[in-house]
């Protein structure tokens, strides 16, 4: 089982990011979430940045979705305070993030 981002359907609600730290440590802080949203300056463009324990980063932006290494001195998604937090646990086998996403961006697939 793994979680499937499809970037061109996030809106920025950032519900994933708080139900992820809800799940985690009973607190509402993005700090604590394995999936981090994404927004650049660009309008519309949103994406998402989720750290799991056999793909490490992945990358889902609105270009497409993509196994991702953060390169040193990158300011780019992901930059060091996803490197900080614990992969993905998949909420025990029932991802609240793909439960709690009102565009359904975040899908579970085996």
């Amino acid at each position: 089982m793994r979680l499937n981002l499809e970037s061109l359907r996030c809106v920025g609600c950032g519900l994933c990011e708080s139900v992820c730290s809800l799940n985690r440590d009973s607190v509402l802080t993005a700090m604590s979430s394995s999936i981090i949203l994404h927004i650049e300056d660009k309008v519309n463009y949103f994406g998402l940045v989720l750290k799991t324990k056999d793909d490490g980063l992945v990358v889902a932006r609105p270009e497409g979705s993509s196994p991702g290494e953060q390169h040193p001195g990158s300011d780019g998604p992901g930059a060091k305070p996803i490197l900080l937090r614990e992969p993905c646990d998949l909420c025990g086998g029932e991802p609240k993030c793909a439960k709690m996403c009102p565009t359904g961006c975040i899908t579970v697939v085996d």
